[in-house]
């Protein structure tokens, strides 16, 4: 049985970098979001103008998420925007990313946008649970990024990180990628594997990579 999914409730950005918002415009246009959510930063590019003005045009309803906002469970599943602070006077867009955490059952993931070690210092000082099974390493395994006190404070079992095939910035980083193995995560890299899918279930989490197939995770 062939399932399409044609609608997609929540669009969420964590800064407005165009490498994480430039195929918002055919999501909007093409699966009618009931709420974009943002971590509250903006730019005056023109794309990401022309990106929000096409969300607001398809009818979402644009919602700011940090770390003063209320939990959500949507769907059984917990949703917590554990960052940006509120308040924070930040002048780089990567350290005021909206910084999510999805829990189901024991499992949980973080999402971090491209947050960097001044923002991850900030997170663990707030006292912050940062905890969690799956995630997604900030700002594609930068150098400038995964403190060893941020990866502690998480301590994950698997460490995705996103990012291009020989991209031009070098990422990840070597001793980055060292941090997450001392700490006893699996490193999944999408540059290597392609894509990685997550399936939570009440048992633990089923990671599935494009190239490698299924990988067991289970906290």
């Amino acid at each position: 049985m062939r399932f399409e999914i044609m609608h997609v409730d929540y669009l969420a950005l964590s800064h407005p970098d165009r490498d994480h918002y430039g195929g918002f415009v055919f999501l909007a246009r093409n699966f009618t979001p009931s709420e974009f959510w943002t971590g509250g930063a903006t730019s005056s590019y023109e794309s990401y103008v022309a990106m929000t003005d096409t969300v607001k045009a398809s009818g979402a309803l644009m919602r700011q998420c940090n770390a003063a906002s209320a939990p959500m469970t949507i769907g059984g599943v917990g949703v917590r925007c554990v960052g940006p602070l509120p308040n924070m006077d930040e002048v780089k867009d990567n350290n005021a990313s909206m910084v999510m955490r999805i829990d189901y059952g024991r499992s949980s993931l973080l999402f971090p946008g491209d947050l960097e070690a001044k923002g991850e210092r900030e997170l663990i000082a707030s006292g912050a649970d940062l905890r969690a099974t799956i995630l997604k390493v900030p700002h594609h395994g930068s150098h400038t990024s995964s403190s060893a006190p941020f990866i502690e404070a998480v301590h994950p079992v698997a460490a995705i990180v996103s990012l291009g095939y020989q991209n031009r910035f070098h990422f990840p980083a070597p001793e980055v990628i060292g941090r997450y193995r001392d700490e006893g995560a699996r490193v999944l890299r999408t540059d290597e594997m392609g894509a990685v899918s997550a399936e939570i279930g009440g048992d633990g989490v089923s990671l599935r990579t494009f190239r490698g197939g299924e990988v067991g995770v289970r906290r």
